[in-house]
């Protein structure tokens, strides 16, 4: 018996596929939306998190993913404490110190539902950040060309 490849997403300006090859790289920030979109290793687009509409911003340049408070209000069950603080850099040169992660939470995309742990940042509306935490182990590779 033989175990099929894992199968891999590929988010392209917004709209989701299917490909090989993953993207590395690690940092943990925060673009403002103006960076977001001259950024070319950062997807935006209309998301559900956890039956949620956000947005969400897949940055190949963020460590961890995040969620913004004013989305973690909308979801079932209270956040954990993380393992260790974690000190992150935002827009304005700026560290916030975080604690608190959603645990569980679930990327609906291409018609599949992918578990993501989201940590508590200040971000304005429901916003979230899938960074390489997730991106990484899921396969998913950005093409902003295509």
């Amino acid at each position: 018996m033989s175990a099929r490849a894992p199968t891999t997403l590929q988010i392209t300006n917004g709209h989701q596929g299917r490909t090989d090859a993953p993207v590395l790289k690690s940092k943990d920030f925060q673009l403002t939306a103006e960076e977001a979109r001259a950024a070319p290793d950062v997807v935006t687009g209309s998301f559900l998190v956890s039956g949620i509409s956000a947005f969400v911003l897949f940055d190949s340049g963020a460590s961890r993913s995040f969620v913004s408070l004013a989305l973690r209000k909308r979801f079932v069950g209270a956040p954990r404490e993380l393992d260790c603080p974690l000190d992150v850099e935002i827009a304005d040169d700026r560290y916030v110190r975080v604690v608190r992660v959603h645990r569980g939470c679930t990327l609906h995309l291409s018609s599949e539902q992918y578990p993501a742990d989201l940590v508590l940042i200040p971000l304005r509306g429901n916003k979230v950040i899938v960074g390489m935490d997730w991106l990484n182990p899921n396969g998913v590779v950005i093409d902003c060309e295509q």
